[in-house]
């Protein structure tokens, strides 16, 4: 797998979609109709329609974290960071901000800003439940190593950015 950026998915008009440069397709749905589904959600269920976006979340972040696992071969921990912050920004999730990742004590800080998923939305309580879940589905593939994240702070809550702690066994198995 190249660590150049793949780019964009392109639109194949033969076949009607948008297509990545691996074959996976693509839909383009605005940040804001996300927020509507998951408002109706949570309208629908109560708070408990969270299970929901952080299941989706850890199953999508599991199906990524296999995806670029192959870059942990290859690439410093630092490296491949990097290069997905800037992949996932590219795709609209905001602006990533690593406070530092220690192998050691199995422990990464980092923040979002700018979240799609709650821009715009004034809460009590943190709603980035799809986050949370990608980054645990996503980290403990690309570990070897099963992770689990808490948010500490929410854009929602504060207006400024979401930090997130996530923690994992520090004896990696990959």
């Amino acid at each position: 797998m190249s660590t150049e950026f793949d780019g964009m998915p392109a639109f194949d008009e033969g076949r009607g979609e948008l297509v990545g440069s691996n074959g996976e397709d693509y839909v383009v749905i605005s940040a804001e109709a996300l927020r509507r589904i998951n408002k109706q959600e949570e309208m629908m269920l109560g708070t408990g329609s969270w299970v929901i976006w952080y299941n989706s979340g850890k199953s999508v972040g599991k199906t990524d974290g296999q995806k670029y696992a192959p870059l942990m071969q290859t690439m410093d921990v630092d490296k491949v960071a990097n290069y997905l912050r800037q992949t996932y920004a590219r795709y609209g999730w905001g602006s990533v901000v690593f406070g530092g990742i220690d192998l050691k004590s199995g422990e990464l800080v980092f923040t979002v800003s700018n979240s799609p998923l709650v821009r715009g939305i004034k809460s009590r309580e943190p709603q980035c439940w799809f986050v949370r879940g990608f980054v645990e589905g996503l980290t403990s593939e690309l570990l070897g190593s099963e992770c689990t994240a808490m948010e500490v702070a929410c854009q929602a809550v504060n207006g400024d950015h979401c930090e997130f702690r996530l923690r994992w066994n520090s004896e990696i198995q990959k």
